[in-house]
């Protein structure tokens, strides 16, 4: 089975353990998205979509809408979504140039001043 990752958006909220948002395609004929990357103190890990609801006693529960039944497909899911996350930040990462001016520059500026326009 070809399971294909993309990770369709990553938060800017440092605090947050929710990392970035991914949606999973398996042999091009089955789509998933809403896939959480998560990292804590233990580490990264891949959190299935799910959704919420109130017990008997009032108390919010979870349920995974999706989830891998078998050990290797779920191996195959979580490397395939932490790779394209990794793949990601690397793009980002790629794209930020920082450009920092040199002592010399900085005092070629101040020896020569661009004219001022006046009119």
């Amino acid at each position: 089975m070809k399971v294909k990752a993309t990770i369709n958006r990553i938060t800017d909220k440092p605090e947050s353990t929710v990392k970035a948002y991914a949606s999973v395609s398996f042999d091009g004929a089955f789509a998933v998205h809403g896939i959480k990357v998560c990292e804590n103190e233990k580490g990264r890990f891949v959190s299935m979509p799910s959704t919420s609801y109130k017990d008997r006693n009032g108390e919010t529960k979870y349920s995974d809408t999706f989830h891998p039944i078998t050990k290797e497909a779920r191996e195959a899911l979580n490397q395939s979504v932490l790779n394209a996350y990794d793949y990601k930040l690397q793009q980002m990462q790629a794209t930020e140039i920082e450009i920092e001016e040199t002592q010399e520059e900085a005092e070629e500026a101040k020896e020569y001043p661009e004219p001022e326009l006046g009119m």
